[in-house]
């Protein structure tokens, strides 16, 4: 394809994620291009399409796959779905697939999807928006330049209040949205802890060898509203995350070192501008004998940026080959097997090995773009 001709976009699913997608692609519409949206319900279909104006609108999948010419199929559906559609898409012909969070459900449904991209040549990616956020990018570029030393641990916390009661969502509605059933991959581990796990995975840049969690298991929907977990990663690095719908909201990121601390306030979802800090302690040559632990802060200005748009550009970067998947298919494996393995330990109350088959871990490695120690 031409580089100055923009990339063709189809969505499944005409839901809240949908219209997010849309509202990012309309802000460039130079590059990329919604052609298509198929979903179940035909009449959200068409309404999502009259909204941005997109040619075409479908009530099944596999027609829209054969009538349109795709670039890029975006998965926006339940995510006990996602295996599924995965497979429709790479049978269609589809060559490149960006696929919500959270992936799939099992770390053996990911390495399904593994052996498919492998056998297909398919460039299936997780998105993870905030991966391609300028405060990430910015944040990659301090760990690769070593600007807070040796990491030694990693924090992330994501968490808001699930006003369940308030939505009018009943416990015993066998049709409950997917957030609020254990099935379709709900709950506080898949649903927003993904975004903490692959954080401290991505920084530590080395696979998990074990997890611990703690929190609760089951609330009345079946689902577990609260998950901390603790994960051993094979260089040494720990990583701490944090997810919970009972707990009023955090998206805070932070990474330690020997070298310093960097802070990213809020990290996944970010709207406006914000900034990174980084505080250090100060050099003994210049510290006060009688006020030990004394620290001075440096601020990185970081400008606004829509990091659904971020992503878009990314994804069409890698269709006309200038560029490789922000996240690689690699680290959602990892990603998947350690959230399964976070939720065993959490039910089983007991720390829980992760394994990680030797051509998945191989290929995380090369696909890390920074040294943690």
């Amino acid at each position: 394809m031409s580089e100055r001709t923009p990339v063709r976009l189809g969505v499944i699913g005409a839901g809240y994620i949908a219209g997010v997608h849309g509202a990012a692609a309309a802000a460039a519409p130079s590059e990329v291009e919604f052609v298509a949206v198929a979903d179940a319900n035909l009449a959200a279909a068409e309404a999502l399409a009259a909204r941005f104006g997109w040619r075409k609108s479908y009530g099944d999948v596999a027609e829209m796959l054969a009538h349109e010419e795709l670039d890029v199929v975006i998965i926006a559906t339940w995510p006990s779905t996602h295996l599924e559609l995965i497979h429709q898409c790479v049978e269609a012909g589809v060559k490149h697939i960006l696929c919500e969070k959270p992936f799939v459900l099992t770390g053996e449904q990911a390495l399904d999807v593994w052996r498919l991209a492998a056998e297909s040549g398919a460039v299936i990616t997780e998105a993870f928006m905030y991966r391609h956020h300028p405060a990430i990018t910015r944040i990659d570029r301090m760990l690769c330049a070593r600007e807070i030393g040796t990491i030694d641990h990693v924090r992330a916390s994501f968490t808001y209040v699930n006003l369940s009661s308030e939505l009018g969502i009943d416990p015993k509605d066998p049709n409950r949205p997917w957030r609020f059933r254990a099935d379709q991959g709900g709950g506080a581990l898949y649903d927003i802890g993904a975004y903490a796990i692959n954080a401290c995975t991505h920084v530590a840049g080395a696979v998990p060898t074990r997890v611990a969690a703690f929190g609760r298991a089951e609330n009345v929907f079946g689902t577990s509203d609260r998950i901390h977990g603790i994960i051993d990663y094979a260089n040494g690095v720990v990583g701490m995350m944090e997810a919970s719908e009972v707990s009023d909201s955090t998206q805070e990121l932070q990474i330690s070192g020997d070298g310093g601390t960097l802070y990213l306030p809020f990290a996944w979802t970010i709207f406006d501008e914000t900034e990174i800090k980084i505080r250090r302690s100060i050099p003994t040559s210049h510290r006060d004998p009688e006020r030990h632990f004394r620290t001075i802060d440096d601020r990185f200005a970081i400008p606004r940026s829509n990091a659904f748009r971020d992503q878009l550009l990314n994804i069409a970067d890698v269709v006309r080959g200038t560029a490789t998947p922000r996240v690689s298919l690699a680290e959602t494996v990892v990603n998947t097997i350690t959230m399964e393995a976070l939720a065993q330990s959490l039910v089983q109350r007991e720390e829980v090995a992760v394994e990680i088959p030797a051509d998945v871990a191989a290929a995380f490695a090369a696909a890390t773009s920074h040294v943690a120690v």
